[in-house]
């Protein structure tokens, strides 16, 4: 092989040189993290969680995938069994997305990303009292699956533009895992700002939210690269709307299933989207917690293109 593809990096099958790929730097709790964030677009920090109830959470997840036959025995590993019962018990959207649900509101899951200390990174970037969406977009990635390149407004636009995401793995992800990546520089794209600013997904259905094109083309012909990093349990990274990101490929040989959830946050003082807040939020098309690809059983996210 190749020295400049020796990465454990791939996206939809094909390898990423190494010579587009560079570590994400970390920052430190007693930075200036608004500045830094502006600046950069993206905050990687260490040890915000306490990973003991990052694991706890991690295994309530598993355990409600177990149940459904997706996972195997032990379920703890996490290891995606290539079966699935999940639509036998959830038949349709409307129950699919009960279910999906249920698991993203499990209280071990909530304490980590809507709980205090998150919350307090989040007041001080803001420099006032943070609050957060009621949905979350929890996400279980098989092997050799990976989330598209895209940014997060048109998504989600509808209230403040003070938003951000967070973005926190629930359990170690190594670079042959699917780790999460962000374009370098990419909040100052004008072009890609351009293209999407205004944009809703609900209200401009016929037009597509996310980026089509090639990862590998759009950072060669940006000139920039794909920023990663290793995440350990405690971990987090925060972007803003127009960051371009997305995921690399699963290549976990074990089997192993990608577990990590995004929540956003925006200063209490501003408006939030009504379609992911309150008790029972109707998100995309009214579709609650079924409008996720990862409400649909594993096996079919498996064969998803």
């Amino acid at each position: 092989m190749n020295s400049q593809y020796e990465t454990g990096y791939t996206i939809r099958g094909k390898p990423v040189p190494s010579t587009s790929i560079n570590r994400m730097e970390e920052t430190n709790l007693s930075e200036d993290l608004s500045s830094k964030l502006e600046r950069d677009g993206y905050l990687l920090l260490r040890n915000v969680y306490d990973a003991d109830e990052v694991i706890e959470a991690r295994k309530k997840v598993l355990w409600h995938l177990h149940k459904v036959g997706e996972v195997k025995d032990p379920y703890e590993a996490g290891i995606f069994s290539g079966e699935s019962n999940r639509r036998y018990f959830y038949p349709n959207t409307q129950k699919l997305g009960e279910f999906w649900q249920k698991v993203s509101e499990v209280e071990a899951l909530r304490r980590v990303i809507n709980g205090e200390k998150i919350s307090k990174v989040m007041n001080t970037i803001f420099a006032e009292k943070a609050d957060h969406f009621s949905f979350a977009w929890l996400r279980a990635v098989v092997q050799g699956k990976a989330s598209p390149v895209h940014l997060d407004h048109p998504y989600m636009n509808r209230g403040t533009d003070k938003l951000l995401t967070c973005w926190t793995p629930l359990s170690q992800i190594a670079e042959d895992e699917g780790t999460l990546y962000v374009m370098q520089q990419s909040h100052l794209w004008s072009d890609i700002t351009d293209k999407f600013i205004g944009l809703d997904i609900d209200a401009s259905p016929s037009r597509p939210g996310h980026i089509e094109e090639v990862p590998l083309d759009l950072v060669v012909r940006k000139k920039s690269v794909f920023l990663t990093s290793n995440f350990d349990p405690g971990d987090c990274l925060i972007f803003g709307m127009f960051v371009v990101h997305g995921s690399f490929d699963n290549n976990n040989k074990s089997g192993k299933i990608r577990l990590s959830c995004d929540t956003r946050f925006q200063p209490r003082s501003e408006p939030m989207d009504p379609r992911f807040s309150g008790v029972n939020p109707k998100a995309h098309k009214e579709l609650g917690y079924g409008c996720l690809s990862s409400s649909l059983p594993l096996t079919e996210t498996a064969s998803l293109k």
